[in-house]
């Protein structure tokens, strides 16, 4: 017989909790416990919708190709349209425009290699992209529009389509397209995907609208289950005739929101879009898909993306506590295992310059601030290398001290004092201060070069005890006070644009983030002012809620980026001050328990 440790290549060792060194899946005994564990991967076990970049053109009934970060959106109404986008994840960019202008295309393909078949007015034209243009080529033996497509630029399927509804199929080699056996069920404005050998049919209007769905193997249609909801004008995609996810459309009642996957037996409904809408351009599989455009009614230039079941989780886990708890600390650094927090409140009320450095398994008390502050603001790549300015010291200052990783060196004060403003930068030579309190509420941003700061534009809301996170060159400035703003400012290096609010405006928070497409903002307080846990990740376009701190908070620091951040010090419910950290982490295990 096998042994364990043939098996699974490690073998089962003794360990007094929970074992942080094991592999995915290896089995330990927890000897203080008398448990048997193991870990695996925490992942999503349902899908979920995000708020995507809005296109240049709002359109219905455009064709698409692709996948959720990487896509395609070509032609639509009104009028009958040319016009192309491409999608990175996160924006829509205009792109060389088709030959001719229609909507309800079948599209084929990937973003950089696709196919416009058909459309409407009825045509039965061709077009391939390259990635930079579009070519005319053979047309299709039968001009329609709304009909279904699968497969490649080489190896194409288009079938169903309209007028009237037919159930024609043909098939592309790159070349020509040659009629296949037809669909069992005539259908237009219905949506499909797959291969050229492997494909799914799905929805549509005959009439009357149907949720009849059919496999395809190569040579044939096969009927097999329908879908839940019956409907038309939607959108969806698949990997093949065992994967594939539909979403939207009309029922003849009421646009849609619904979405359906479907695993090559059933269909299971799922997480509904955030927007219900039919005559929609989409495209992608189970695990990552796109919706563009449509009607709601009026007319949408919105996106929505999608990603898959199976996605990692994150979350936060215990570091090891600062040596001196306080709120309204500052920090510095891009990862959980190098970080600095200076400055701060004590309790009962005092000022400190305590400076603490944390190289991922405890902090360590290092030279203090030339100057004691609280409310101030820091950034800097790591422990050896930050810059601390303004703050409170009693009295708004606006003096800025520079860290070697020995000793801070007071430099160029700021051009306007301020506390509680907020701050991003990745190195203590490259930074921006932006937002704060004199009084007045500031809307000043300031650049550090290493030597000087300079005024550049203000935000377009002033505020303070908001949250920074990313470079001098692109930042966010997202929420504060007053009134726990939900407020989301993107900063590009010369002006700050207002964007997607995040979910739960709040105040006197932090955040963590390379740049102003990828961010982590935690803790703060909500109005009326209460600390909370909660913790939401940006991703460019929109704000999602992810896994809570497990201490909730105001007042803290964070430092660190959007897949390894750091929460450390603040005050909690009450009033106490905290000396906690939490290290973030973009995937996390579970530990699961063998019981008798």
């Amino acid at each position: 017989m096998a042994k364990y440790k043939d098996l699974v290549g490690t073998g089962v060792v003794n360990f007094a909790g929970n074992n942080p060194a094991v592999v995915k899946g290896q089995l330990w005994y927890d000897s203080t416990n008398k448990d048997f564990k193991y870990q695996y991967a925490n992942l999503t076990a349902a899908g979920s919708w995000s708020t995507g970049g809005t296109l240049n053109s709002a359109r219905t009934f455009a064709g698409g190709a692709g996948i959720g970060t990487a896509a395609l959106a070509f032609g639509g109404q009104p009028p009958a349209s040319t016009s192309v986008e491409q999608y990175n994840g996160v924006s829509w960019t205009a792109k060389n425009s088709l030959n001719a202008g229609r909507s309800a295309i079948i599209g084929v393909g990937e973003y950089t290699a696709a196919l416009a078949v058909g459309g409407i007015p009825t045509t039965a034209a061709t077009e391939t992209w390259n990635g930079t243009n579009w070519t005319e080529v053979n047309d299709l033996t039968t001009g329609r529009g709304g009909g279904g497509g699968a497969g490649t630029t080489t190896a194409g399927l288009a079938f169903g389509g309209q007028p009237p509804g037919t159930g024609k199929t043909e098939s592309w080699n790159g070349t020509n397209w040659t009629e296949v056996n037809d669909l069992n069920t005539s259908r237009f404005y219905m949506s499909g995907g797959g291969t050229q050998t492997s494909a799914l049919a799905f929805f549509g209007d005959t009439p009357p609208i149907t949720a009849v769905t059919e496999s395809w193997n190569g040579s044939t249609w096969t009927n097999v289950n329908s879908a839940n909801t019956a409907r038309k004008e939607l959108s969806g995609g698949a990997t093949d005739n065992t994967s594939a996810i539909a979403f939207a459309g009309d029922d003849n009642s009421n646009y849609q929101a619904k979405t359906e996957t479907w695993n090559g037996t059933n269909w299971t409904e799922t997480t509904d879009m955030s927007t219900a809408r039919a005559k929609l351009g989409g495209t992608g599989t189970v695990p990552s898909a796109l919706a563009f455009g449509g009607t709601t009614p009026p007319t949408t230039d919105q996106t929505e993306q999608w990603i898959g079941p199976g996605a990692a989780v994150g979350a936060w886990s215990s570091g090891a506590n600062l040596n001196t708890s306080r709120e309204a600390v500052a920090g510095a650094g891009r990862t959980y295992t190098s970080a600095l927090a200076f400055g701060g409140n004590t309790p009962p009320g005092a000022i400190v310059g305590v400076t603490e450095s944390y190289d991922g398994t405890s902090w360590t008390e290092v030279n203090d601030l030339n100057t004691t502050t609280k409310e101030g603001m820091g950034a800097g790549a790591d422990s050896t290398s930050a810059l601390a300015f303004g703050g409170n010291t009693p009295g708004v200052t606006d003096k800025t001290e520079i860290w070697n990783g020995t000793n801070w060196t007071e430099v160029n004060n700021l051009n306007t004092s301020r506390r509680l403003g907020a701050a991003s930068g990745a190195t203590n030579t490259a930074v921006l201060c932006f937002g704060g309190l004199g009084p007045p509420n500031r809307d000043q941003t300031e650049t550090w070069n290493g030597t000087n700061w300079t005024e550049v534009n203000d935000l377009n809301t002033a505020r303070y005890q908001l949250a920074g996170t990313g470079t001098s060159t692109s930042a966010l400035g997202v929420g504060g006070d007053p009134g726990s703003s939900a407020i989301n400012e993107i900063w590009n290096g010369t002006n700050w644009t207002e964007v997607n609010n995040v979910n739960t405006g709040r105040q006197n928070w932090a955040g963590s983030g390379p740049d102003n497409t990828s961010s982590l903002v935690f803790g703060g307080a909500s109005s009326p002012p209460t600390p909370t846990d909660k913790t939401e990740e940006w991703n460019g376009v929109s704000w999602t809620e992810v896994a809570d701190l497990s201490t909730g908070r105001e007042a803290l620091a964070g430092a660190g980026v959007v897949t390894s951040g750091l929460a450390f010090g603040g005050q909690v419910s009450g009033g106490g001050t905290t000396n906690v950290t939490e290290e973030w982490n973009s995937s996390s295990n579970v530990i699961k328990t063998i019981t008798d």
